[in-house]
């Protein structure tokens, strides 16, 4: 194999860019839908109390929300031992609960 062809095969293999770009991709993608999600719940949260939505509508669909981000970022940290990960899971699954609570209240009255 000459030089041409050494650089031609990396090129290819690159071209999708190099694995420390990929890397930081994902983690802004992971960082920007907790963001995301912490925001939504936030304002979700906002809006229904200063325009008296029902609680129970509010609390459900944040529920929904923060479990599903939560599965997400424990299943990660379980396979690849990140700490990170495993903090924000319990920030998420810590949400979960309260709103798991708040909607079963709302249900008995």
């Amino acid at each position: 194999m000459d030089k041409n062809e050494i650089l031609e095969k990396s090129r290819q293999e690159n071209r999708g860019g190099d694995e420390r770009e990929a890397q930081i991709t994902a983690k802004a993608w992971r960082l920007g839908a907790a963001v995301g999600i912490m925001i939504c719940g936030i304002a979700m949260t906002v809006f229904g109390l200063v325009f008296d939505a029902p609680l129970k509508t509010m609390a459900d669909n944040m529920m929904m929300y923060f479990g599903m981000i939560a599965t997400v970022y424990t299943y990660k940290s379980v396979k690849l031992k990140a700490r990170l990960d495993m903090a924000f899971a319990s920030v998420f699954w810590a949400f979960f609960i309260f709103f798991t609570v708040i909607s079963v209240m709302s249900f008995i009255g």
